[in-house]
């Protein structure tokens, strides 16, 4: 999972996001209970949010394009619904701090040395420090 962040960063949130906006259509428009969207958007989206941003931080890192991809998404769900923006105030509170605790507690777990051994080899390749040193006179 560290050989690309980017790339894994980008998977993590489009499964988040198409289970946040599947809980948001189930909740709003198949089963209008408010149970079901107590039993979604206070149990389930937080508790989702919380692992898998602690499953992401502690495998990479903590990235600063997570947040600033988060929430647009969550945004955008709230903006386009009438019935979530008129019970779910919260949604906000609940994506930050989620996002914040799983980030903070997986980077609390991450393994310092493999994330700084990556951290070294992208500088490297950005670098091109990686490339073998051949003299010009050595014929």
């Amino acid at each position: 999972m560290m050989s690309h962040p980017a790339r894994w960063a980008c998977i993590f949130l489009a499964v988040w996001a198409g289970v946040t906006i599947g809980m948001f259509l189930l909740t709003n428009y198949v089963l209008q209970d408010a149970f079901m969207l107590f039993l979604c958007f206070m149990l389930v989206y937080p508790v989702m949010t919380l692992v898998g941003c602690f499953i992401y931080a502690k495998s990479c890192g903590i990235r600063w394009y997570m947040p600033f991809m988060m929430i647009p998404i969550i945004a955008v769900v709230y903006i386009a619904s009438v019935n979530f923006r008129a019970i779910q105030p919260n949604i906000f509170v609940t994506t930050l701090f989620g996002m914040l605790f799983g980030s903070g507690i997986g980077n609390i777990f991450a393994d310092k040395k493999l994330l700084e051994a990556h951290k070294k080899e992208r500088r490297d390749r950005r670098l091109h420090e990686d490339k073998k040193y051949r003299k010009i006179l050595d014929d």
